[in-house]
């Protein structure tokens, strides 16, 4: 199970380590203990405490392929996260929303929950779920067959992660760097990181994750022809997952026993083999494990000579991939759709700002009051803006007296800040009162020199917005030209 650091108190973080413990040997006791305390709590008014009851429960379902009855009590801890100003507990429901998201290969959601919980996480500089958020975040690149930049995506996760006593997100980590290394060709390193994760899996007894590394090892004994080698840590990857109940692994195994019986000749038995894992994705409602257990099943049939058997197949692995295909598309364009000229070619975000930062020595001569309107008006143009303020430190604007978390937090972090939900900030209470406060922001740190000079406020007219990676990058370059405007 996931450890919460911290969790909602000290007394429920002991509680929630006790309760993993019974977790091991009885986890459906588990699940009984862990339902009550989230009721209970929920019930008295704790919010805090029902979320990281409930999460600490959809961190025992989920390896077990029963995440997904959790969803509606998911979504409503959320709201009540939201409405009672708590980011940490709302980027835990996201970080959870996005991986149940995932595994049904709705990757586009997957991606938007994780990209909010990171948000989250970065603002209330909460370490555990930035890391699960951006292993999450490289999944999706891996699922898009992008293994590069998912595998660049996890190596920034580990740098997070580095120093850190976490081995459920260390084997975690470990497991997922080896499966970029192996599939960008990499077999030394994969193998290696695959015994890292092994490694942490049993130090932290975090048995879904010895599992996986069991049937990574395998994949990796495949690639060197060692079918003996392949043959032992696959069937140990099968046999903790079939005795735990960790079907997702099972059906992941399960076709890699399909690929041993093959080099073995024995067809028969892949046959067997594929249709279990099918009946297992197809029970915890895996559609990216589904599709390519129809497709394994399609090609067996098809050289047993069962052509109809083999064409209903291939038609299913189809209709899954267009529905996955379709589950990924934005919902939303990445930036507010830009104007369009009046020859009616589009103008681009990016080509907003292109044409904005060509006017820098132009605004450096205009009258310091005239050039910052001009550049905030061309920053809620380029990001479809309901207002921009710039908050400057000192008289008028915030000081150490009225905003001393808030200063604290722009100085510590020095990196802009998404405010996907204005209710999640950290500081909320202490910035209730500035214009812009119950909007979702970028806010950028300003600087003059090395010294904190202010924040600059990129205001939505919405109360909540989910802030793209692209968006804090443009962010970052109009809160440059601002900072050279001066005071």
């Amino acid at each position: 199970m996931f450890i919460l650091q911290p969790a909602a108190s000290e007394t429920l973080a002991d509680l929630l380590t006790r309760i993993s413990r019974v977790a091991h040997r009885h986890p459906l006791a588990a699940d009984r203990l862990l339902e009550a305390l989230s009721v209970n709590a929920f019930t008295a008014g704790d919010t805090a405490a029902g979320v990281d009851a409930l999460y600490a429960r959809f961190g025992l379902l989920e390896p077990r392929g029963s995440a997904l009855e959790l969803l509606p009590a998911l979504e409503q801890a959320g709201a009540l996260a939201a409405a009672g100003h708590f980011p940490v507990q709302a980027a835990r429901v996201c970080e959870a929303l996005g991986r149940i998201a995932y595994q049904q290969g709705e990757y586009q959601l997957a991606s938007e929950q994780w990209s909010r919980a990171l948000d989250l996480a970065e603002v209330s500089g909460h370490l555990q779920t930035g890391v699960a958020a951006r292993i999450g975040l490289g999944q999706i690149h891996y699922a898009h067959a992008d293994w590069a930049r998912g595998l660049r995506q996890m190596r920034d996760a580990g740098e997070h992660l580095a120093g850190a006593d976490d081995s459920y997100l260390a084997a975690k980590l470990a497991l997922n760097i080896g499966v970029g290394s192996f599939e960008t060709g990499d077999l030394p390193a994969a193998e290696r990181h695959f015994s890292h994760g092994l490694a942490a899996a049993r130090r932290g007894a975090h048995r879904v994750f010895e599992a996986e590394a069991h049937w990574h090892l395998a994949r990796a004994a495949l690639a060197r022809q060692r079918m003996d080698w392949a043959v032992a840590d696959c069937r140990l990857a099968l046999d903790i997952a079939a005795r735990h109940g960790y079907p997702w692994l099972e059906a992941a195994a399960s076709r890699t026993w399909t690929e041993i019986a093959l080099a073995r000749g024995d067809n028969a038995a892949a046959v067997r083999s594929t249709r279990h894992g099918l009946a297992l994705a197809q029970r915890i409602q895996s559609r990216a494990q589904a599709r390519q257990a129809h497709l394994q099943l399609a090609q067996l049939l098809q050289e047993e000579g069962d052509a109809a058997a083999a064409l209903d197949h291939l038609w299913q692995h189809l209709a899954l991939q267009s529905e996955i295909e379709r589950l990924s598309l934005p919902a939303r364009t990445t930036l507010a759709g830009p104007p369009a000229e009046e020859g009616g070619a589009p103008v681009t975000p990016e080509e907003l700002l292109l044409h904005l930062c060509g006017q820098r020595q132009r605004l450096a001569s205009a009258p310091p009051p005239e050039a910052l309107a001009e550049l905030k008006a061309a920053s809620a143009r380029i990001l479809g803006l309901a207002s921009v303020l710039r908050w400057p430190l000192g008289q008028g604007g915030l000081s150490t007296d009225e905003h001393p978390r808030y200063v604290d937090l722009l100085t510590r972090h020095g990196a802009p800040l998404a405010l996907p939900d204005a209710a999640l900030h950290p500081c909320h209470a202490e910035l209730a009162a500035l214009s812009g406060a119950a909007q979702a922001r970028i806010e950028v740190p300003l600087y003059d020199g090395a010294q904190l000079a202010g924040a600059l406020w990129l205001v939505d007219a919405r109360a909540t917005r989910a802030w793209t990676r692209q968006e804090l990058l443009i962010a970052s370059q109009l809160a440059l030209l601002v900072e050279a405007q001066g005071s």
